[in-house]
């Protein structure tokens, strides 16, 4: 099922890139991004025998490109790593995810690296020729997000990979400022938020707020 999903997103990427390719020239918008920030995550795990450890943010960072097509509106398409999530247990703790109880059989941290790739909508406010010009935007489309890793720590491994390890294509957005400053370079500041469920909603997300350098061209 999996597959199908990232090759359902591939295909939407691929026909994304096409329709950029054959509008950037014309439109004179088209831009590269890169954002490095502070990530937090929705774990969702509650101890229920003992004291259990959480760490919910990390750094990460989202590579993105895109362009203006219309007057206010384009595309963007990006790769983001946003880093991981972790529990940390000793034995014989317990917690539980999505009404699941957990036992850990022996200490250790349990962790997830997020990492994927997106594709939506871009509307903008029109970049201006003046130095130090500002500009607004705000993006919305959908992702194709991985959880990745493995434990081998607690009673059932197997159905705790379902709720922490997995994949899936599911929604995301974001806004951001850019304060043009040498010609075509601008710095960037940024809030996305991507949702890692399946039903095209914000549950269980993953966000980073993020400042870095955006490039038109």
């Amino acid at each position: 099922m999996s597959l199908i999903r990232n090759n359902c997103l591939s295909f939407i990427i691929v026909f994304m890139i096409a329709f950029l390719l054959s509008f950037s020239s014309s439109a004179e918008s088209s831009y590269l991004k890169i954002n490095y920030g502070l990530s937090s995550h929705d774990v969702s795990a509650t101890a229920t025998s003992g004291t259990i450890t959480i760490d919910d943010s990390d750094t990460g960072f989202i590579l993105s490109t895109g362009a203006l097509i219309g007057d206010f509106w384009g595309v963007d398409l990006m790769y983001y790593d946003l880093g991981s999530s972790s529990i940390t247990v000793d034995a014989e703790e317990q917690f539980k995810i999505d009404s699941v109880n957990y036992v850990a059989e022996s200490a250790g941290t349990i962790s997830n690296d997020i990492s994927g790739l997106g594709a939506g909508l871009l509307l903008s406010t029109t970049n201006s020729s003046d130095s130090l010009s500002l500009t607004a935007y705000v993006k919305a489309g959908l992702h194709s997000w991985d959880k990745s890793g493995s434990t081998t720590i607690l009673d059932n491994d197997n159905a705790f990979a379902g709720h922490f390890y997995n994949d899936g294509i599911g929604a995301y957005g974001g806004i951001g400022l850019t304060l043009d400053i040498i010609n075509d370079i601008g710095i960037n500041l940024a809030y996305d938020t991507l949702g890692l469920t399946n039903d095209a909603s914000f549950d269980k997300a993953s966000s980073l707020f993020s400042v870095g350098v955006r490039v038109n061209f």
